[in-house]
């Protein structure tokens, strides 16, 4: 048993010391699903009353990956997202107030893939930062389309999912470059 608990960590080092490097860089665009109404009715005074909202996202992330085999990878990601827009009517004495968000996060994701050269899964635990630090998941399905030996073009469909005020589900399609080092 000693033994085998010293050869894994020499053995898993073996196996990632062959790993090819890469680099995914996208930008997505798409929807972000959330409950306008229940935010406002949690996030704000009593008598708010949400006037107006976009659910219009976009995001540009930078992915690496330095852990890999034949069909797993290991990596990080970097995302700056804009989730969605909102305007609420604040009732303060006989006037009242407008005021009007913007949501935007940048989150830091460990990322696990699973697949093959031309199509994956992505999965990871997020950390996002905003007005404060949620906890999420992203979710995501990857085809890359080759272009040389040394470069792909990734079309992904991918989800988010965020436990803030209220759940909050960024769905886009993102599409870039992976760069394979």
């Amino acid at each position: 048993m000693k033994r085998t608990l010293t050869l894994l960590p020499g053995l898993f080092l073996i196996a990632f010391s062959y790993a090819q490097n890469q680099l995914d860089i996208t930008i997505g665009a798409g929807y972000t699903a959330i409950d306008i109404e229940a935010l406002v009715e949690e996030d704000e005074v009593s008598g708010t009353v949400a006037t107006d909202w976009d659910q219009f996202t976009a995001g540009l992330s930078a992915q690496y990956f330095f852990l890999s085999t034949t069909s797993f990878q290991f990596g990080v990601e970097a995302m700056y997202h804009y989730l969605y827009w909102y305007s609420v009517r604040v009732p303060f004495g006989s006037q009242d107030i407008n005021r009007e968000y913007t949501i935007t996060t940048f989150r830091i994701t460990p990322i696990f893939r699973f697949g093959s050269e031309t199509f994956a899964f992505d999965v990871g635990p997020e950390i996002n930062f905003s007005d404060g630090t949620e906890i999420g998941l992203m979710l995501s399905a990857n085809r890359y389309i080759p272009i040389n030996d040394k470069i792909d073009i990734p079309i992904k469909g991918r989800l988010d999912i965020i436990n803030g005020i209220v759940v909050t589900v960024p769905i886009t399609l993102h599409a870039g470059v992976r760069i394979k080092m």
